[in-house]
């Protein structure tokens, strides 16, 4: 064995496209070892298969990963495939060098995907590597590409332009694993909800656990994190000496022992939010005399037992809570404090903002993935985000805009009450209150809102309800200026009608359902995922009293109810329950059973190319430690035919790198450590036979290479050891090229990893030369030309992959040679005949005849020699250096597309085959070859403001559509 050839592109090599890097997942440009994000284009990298070519002459395709090595990363990565000519140091004398000569861009335009992707309303639905983690394929052959993929575990099919065929294919698992009807990996979409983001929904603690305990006390908080809950969720209220406290109304009387521990003299008639009300109000105590209270049960349908036990808690206390679940547990639980009647307090000079701010800079709470804050009115929102939270540099923190009542149901006499955020009221009911100030207060929902703050009734009180800001004008309003989600009440927009006689769901004997659902359901979560906005409906509770009918008059049971919403695609819901939602949620969610990044890192295929075998990078949950699945899976029905073994790891938890054929039974894979440089320890090929495989379903296994000790006698790369090693972290292909030569290249992980040092990796391109020859399937190897014949008919021909021979015979035929370096003869007949696909990136140098007839002739990309015959023809070069010759006849020759990439293009004239007329003939770019011993000084040329015509004697050979003067420069003798 010794190192036969050795070619590296350099680590910083871009191709066109879009910047790329820009987001590191965090919101920074990638950056390591001294590149940093945005990069102008895209970088080639990252190879994680290889095929031949089907153009052959000594160029393959190589895959691009996923991008900057994660989902989170990798938006703005296209996925390609990249034709690669390597100039080999030994084997081909060459330099070394590599050429990129083209991609192959994947894309979605037909929408087969069904879940979003991030070019998802963009035309062309170029695929990112944040979509996909694409790291094996094959080409079959009809020249369709096949991929295996990471995230799902998919298969995706493409045709050879890169262009979707069908649905991302899931991958099943096998008879006897119990882990799922499906494998998954965590990035699998499968497992996503219908939720905004796709996380599950988040179980938010109404008042904290408050079915169970006295709202709004510790207690309560306690048991809702300890049940499950993710956020808390405390009402803010303040003391007379501006204390926040935990309080679900500024009045005292329903939920404390306040009338047992102060007299009556101690209550106070104010106006809240329209409506004159007698009571103890919290402002009117101290946090001292708070202190002395204890809370009480508010609705007679719960248990009272914990009444009398538990203290009124600070803001700061419940905070201080949930640092110390942390610290003893290392649950991260979040916290949804509740702004109560900003403007009731404004009124009395105890503002509820600035001390909810300082308190939770005094105790460092200020994660904003652990924090949202809420309010049913809107100044305060809109102040929170223009004004206090950036001045506290807290302007990342996530608002909420509550929705009460959207059916006027529940207004009061002054204009307040569960359907009208109460500040516009106020603030509209002033008489000073300027437009000025209005716009400075409310922003564009002046605009947005007919009649917003008016009284249309004329009864002196000011008329914009919760109503009127329930539209998607105003949803994508909140989106983008001051909110990150809503919260309507659930009754809001899951519509619901009375019932004549209540009901008894749940068989109690008691009859306490008295609604039910009509089906009818208000597009409020879709406008809010069309804004952008997370959506988080309140109040979900067990008790009977609160549930409904289904439309068919069946009961709704809580748990169906928390399902309906999480169908429905919520991003979190308010329940006094925490516990039934966590169970519910949890139920709900499917977990993965393959870890991250662990899918088809292998794809081998038959030398046929009917069968693929995906081969999975890691251990499915339930298998043993050291066995990784290997597939069958059918070319033509696109479906997996079973299990065919297992590949053992010489290490539980090595991956694999690359799986490719030899010949029907033998196959090779690359097997590694995770590690590089100096530390790296097993970078292994191993060949395996599927035809020998034991009885726990292992197939047998022998090393071929070390990849860590290469003889290399001859020091092809250059760094004075004749001892030569391939140390990088991942090494992702390799590729039978004869029987005794493989290609091995690695995946460099732009711009992290460091294995060769001291720099950054290229992608190192290498052939090995084997000690043993292996019995290659003489379908696999070099690729040799394919051999296409058609009948006398009109035949549609295309061709299959690689190098084709066409000869269409008579008829009217269209050909399309498709990719590799192809020969088409047209013979008899009008031929439409082309070199490549019409849309693809990546061309052949084609060789095409027209043959008899007027025939249609494209080059398309490549080099390409197009030779009309006889017959009044039209060629088209296209892209590329092309020779063109129309032959006998009058023919129509033009040498480059519309796309304003210009070849070098030589247009053939010779005595007498007719009259040709040139379009695009470009002096000094493109030449006039002159065949048959015709010669310059026998040619005689007229030239106008247009046109330039040559002839021969008295007989016009071709006019030129040229203004500029031709001279003997731009004729050459072929």
């Amino acid at each position: 064995m010794k190192l036969k050839g050795f070619a590296s592109l350099p680590a910083d090599t871009f191709a066109e496209g879009p910047q790329s890097g820009a987001d590191n997942g965090n919101g920074e440009p990638i950056s390591a070892n001294g590149r940093t994000g945005p990069f102008d284009g895209q970088p080639v990298q990252g190879f994680s298969g290889v095929q031949f070519a089907p153009s052959g002459g000594g160029s393959f395709w190589f895959l691009s990963d996923n991008g900057f090595g994660a989902q989170e990363n990798s938006a703005d990565y296209l996925l390609r495939l990249y034709q690669v000519n390597p100039d080999f140091k030994g084997a081909e004398d060459g330099d070394g060098s590599v050429e990129i000569e083209g991609f192959v861009q994947l894309s979605d335009p037909d929408g087969k995907i069904p879940f979003k992707i991030v070019n998802e309303d963009s035309s062309g639905r170029f695929l990112t590597g944040a979509d996909f983690d694409i790291e094996s394929f094959v080409i079959d052959a009809k020249g369709d590409i096949w991929i295996g993929d990471e995230f799902g575990p998919f298969i995706l099919h493409f045709d050879s332009t890169g262009k979707l065929l069908e649905a991302p294919i899931s991958t099943p698992n096998i008879p006897g694993n119990t882990t799922g009807e499906f494998v998954r990996s965590p990035q699998n979409p499968d497992l996503q909800f219908n939720s905004l983001n796709g996380d599950p929904p988040l179980v938010i603690a109404h008042r904290g656990a408050s079915g169970e305990r006295p709202e709004h006390t510790l207690e309560a908080y306690a048991l809702a994190i300890e049940q499950g809950a993710d956020f808390i969720e405390p009402d803010l209220v303040i003391t007379k000496d501006g204390v926040l406290i935990a309080r679900h109304e500024p009045l005292l009387d329903d939920t404390t022992n306040v009338a047992d521990v102060f007299g009556e003299d101690r209550k106070s008639t104010k106006l809240l939010d329209g409506e004159e009300i007698t009571g103890y109000f919290a402002e009117d105590f101290t946090l001292a005399e708070i202190k002395q209270l204890r809370a009480v049960q508010s609705r007679d349908f719960r248990s009272d037992e914990f009444d009398g036990q538990f203290e009124i808690p600070t803001f700061k206390e419940v905070i201080e809570l949930l640092q110390q679940v942390e610290a003893e547990t290392g649950k991260k639980i979040g916290i949804y404090p509740e702004t109560k009647h900003p403007t009731f307090f404004d009124d009395q000079g105890l503002s509820l903002e600035e001390p909810l701010i300082a308190t939770l800079q005094e105790t460092g709470f200020t994660d904003p993935s652990r924090i949202f804050i809420q309010s049913f009115e809107v100044a305060n929102l809109i102040d929170l985000q223009n004004n206090l939270l950036p001045a506290a540099g807290l302007e990342n923190l996530p608002l909420v805009q509550l929705y009460g009542d959207v059916d006027d149901q529940f207004l009061n006499a002054g204009g307040g009450g569960f359907s009208a955020p109460y500040d516009i009221v106020a603030n509209f009911s002033k008489p000073d209150f300027t437009a000025e100030e209005a716009r400075a207060t409310y922003g564009d929902l002046v605009d947005i809102v007919p009649d917003f703050g008016a009284d249309v009734t004329g009864d002196g009180i000011p008329d914009t309800t919760y109503q009127d800001l329930a539209t998607q004008t105003v949803f994508d309003y909140i989106g983008a200026n001051y909110a990150e989600g809503v919260g309507p009440w659930k009754n809001s927009f899951l519509l619901r009608e009375s019932i004549d006689t209540p009901v008894d769901g749940n068989g109690d004997g008691i009859a306490e359902i008295t609604t039910q659902l009509t089906g009818e359901v208000r597009p409020f979560i879709d406008w809010a995922h069309d804004a952008g906005l997370q959506i988080h409906p309140y109040t979900l509770r067990n008790e009977e009293r609160f549930l409904t009918l289904n439309p068919d008059g069946t009961p709704q049971s809580p748990e169906d109810e928390f399902r309906q919403l999480i169908e429905l695609g919520v991003d979190g819901f308010f329940t006094d329950f925490p516990e039934t939602g966590r169970i519910v949620v949890d139920q709900e969610t499917i977990l993965p059973n393959l870890s991250r990044s662990r899918g088809f890192e292998g794809m081998a295929f038959s030398p046929d190319r009917t069968t693929l075998y995906p081969l999975l990078e890691g251990v499915v949950d339930g298998d043993p430690e050291d066995a990784l699945r290997i597939y069958e899976f059918d070319v033509a029905s696109s479906e997996y035919q079973g299990l065919v073994g297992f590949y053992r790891t010489d290490v539980p938890g090595h991956p694999i790198g690359d799986f490719t054929p030899i010949n029907d039974n033998e196959f090779l894979v690359i097997e590694r450590d995770g590690k590089q440089g100096a530390e790296a320890q097993f970078k292994k090929i191993f060949k395996i036979d599927l035809s020998e495989i034991d009885e726990n379903g292992f197939v047998a296994k022998e090393e071929v290479v070390d990849l860590l000790n290469i003889p290399d006698p001859d020091d092809l790369n250059g760094d004075g050891e004749l001892t030569f090693t391939f140390p990088f972290v991942t090494i992702e292909d390799v590729l039978v090229i004869d029987q005794n030569t493989i290609l091995v290249a690695n995946d460099n992980n732009y711009p992290f990893s460091v294995g060769r040092g001291p720099d950054i990796d290229n992608n190192e391109v290498i052939l090995i030369e084997l000690d043993q020859p292996l019995d290659v399937d003489p379908l696999l190897g070099l690729p040799a030309p394919n051999f296409i014949s058609g009948t006398p008919d009109s035949d549609e021909i295309v061709g299959e992959l690689g190098n084709d021979f066409i000869t269409a015979g008579e008829g009217n035929d269209t050909v399309d040679g498709g990719l590799g370096n192809d020969l088409i003869q047209g013979e008899a007949g009008d031929d439409v005949l082309q070199g490549d696909f019409a849309d693809s990136t990546i061309g052949g140098d084609d060789v095409i005849f027209g043959g008899l007839g007027n025939d249609r002739i494209n080059g398309n990309l490549g080099n390409d020699k197009l030779y009309g015959g006889a017959g009044d023809d039209f060629i088209f070069g296209n892209e590329g250096d092309d020779l063109i010759r129309g032959g006998l006849g009058n023919d129509f020759l033009t040498g480059d597309d519309s796309s304003g990439i210009s070849g070098s293009d030589t247009f053939v004239l010779a005595a007498g085959e007719g009259t040709d007329f040139i379009l695009d003939f470009q002096a000094g770019v493109d030449l006039i070859g002159l065949a048959d011993g015709l010669t310059f000084g026998q040619l005689s040329i007229e030239q106008d403001s247009q046109n330039a015509r040559i002839s021969l004697e008295n007989q016009l050979l071709a006019t030129f559509a040229i203004a500029n003067p031709l001279t003997e420069a731009d004729f050459t003798i072929i």
